[in-house]
């Protein structure tokens, strides 16, 4: 395994580090079927003393997300079939894991982090979820008109289970590149061993043929 590959393990290994550690407070959200106050205040702290960290903390994190592209797009440079089917399925997996957490994670940490900001509000999944309750109002199927001013309490852990969620999705995408890494690894084990394999007996051909001569 070259420095490429090292570069693609190294920084997947390091997301999950954080997503685990995330993990201890997202459990309670999803999985659990009694939903305590104290869980969701422990998340909401979580969450923002991760949003407000100092830029070292922040500048660690974008940088082995972008070490990790690096090394996708330098073992896809190699442009061979191995790179193309593995190491572009690994970018795609990859990139969505980054899309997830700038299109989903980021917008709602902001909106937790400011709760009464509208206009970041309607820029977060809360708005899409308002838009539906809206319709449903409007239809008649639901007595519940939301509201169109500042983040409300019950959508405020709305937004904190959403990022929760999203970093299940993170997980999903980041075990598909380590699985894609690694096969890829194997079958180029494989390949060299039988690559060797055929160099010795092209040896020992040659030299049973020099032997008989």
């Amino acid at each position: 395994m070259g420095f490429r590959s090292g570069f693609v393990i190294s920084s997947t290994s390091f997301l999950f580090g954080v997503i685990f550690i995330a993990s201890i407070y997202d459990f309670p959200l999803l999985y659990f079927s009694n939903l305590s106050d104290s869980a969701i205040e422990a998340a909401e702290r979580f969450y923002l003393s991760v949003f407000n960290a100092p830029l070292a903390v922040t500048a660690l994190l974008h940088g082995m997300m972008g070490l990790g592209v690096i090394g996708l797009i330098a073992k896809l440079h190699r442009w061979n079939e191995m790179a193309k089917y593995f190491d572009g399925g690994s970018l795609a997996l990859f990139m969505g894991a980054i899309c997830m957490y700038l299109g989903v994670a980021v917008p709602n940490l902001r909106l937790i982090a400011d709760p009464t900001n509208e206009k970041l509000v309607w820029n977060s999944a809360i708005a899409t979820q308002r838009q539906s309750q809206l319709e449903a109002f409007n239809k008649g199927e639901s007595d519940f008109k939301p509201s169109d001013g500042p983040m409300t309490q019950d959508e405020k852990v709305a937004a904190i289970r959403i990022v929760s969620a999203s970093n299940t999705i993170c997980i999903v995408l980041l075990v598909g590149v380590l699985v894609l890494q690694i096969s890829e690894w194997y079958l180029e084990r494989q390949d060299a061993v039988e690559a060797e394999k055929k160099r010795r007996q092209q040896a020992k051909e040659l030299a049973d043929a020099k032997k008989a001569k």
